[in-house]
């Protein structure tokens, strides 16, 4: 209960179109609704799909050394287990759609707190 620290939000006006969509939204899966990637393996582009989206979150770290460290983790992570096959590529991926999460969650982290720019970002 953080009730103490945060207010609780004023009582909402009946809006009927937002209505509408909280109860059609309450019967699709959580999964659809916040369009989760399925990390099975029966799909061969899940591993892709995670190392595509692994990095495009890289890109967007604020800080040039975890920037390049998240990268460079995400390649060496990926090719280190190319060749995994069965229940162990399935953890894997699942670890890699929780290091996703950590990820996002890190560039959240640093667009509130910013940092200034490396010297080896400069354009010389």
């Amino acid at each position: 209960n953080f009730h103490f620290f945060f207010p609780r939000p004023p009582t909402a006006v009946h809006h009927p179109i937002r209505s509408f969509h909280n109860k059609a939204q309450s019967s699709i899966p959580y999964s659809r609704r916040f369009n989760q990637a399925n990390t099975s393996m029966s799909s061969p582009q899940a591993p892709i799909s995670l190392f595509r989206s692994l990095l495009r979150e890289a890109n967007k770290v604020d800080n040039y050394n975890f920037r390049h460290y998240a990268i460079r983790r995400t390649r060496a992570g990926f090719a280190a287990n190319r060749e995994m096959t069965g229940n162990e590529a399935v953890v894997a991926l699942n670890e890699g759609q929780e290091q996703l999460e950590v990820l996002k969650r890190q560039v959240v982290l640093g667009k509130l707190y910013p940092s200034s720019r490396s010297v080896m970002e400069y354009n010389v």
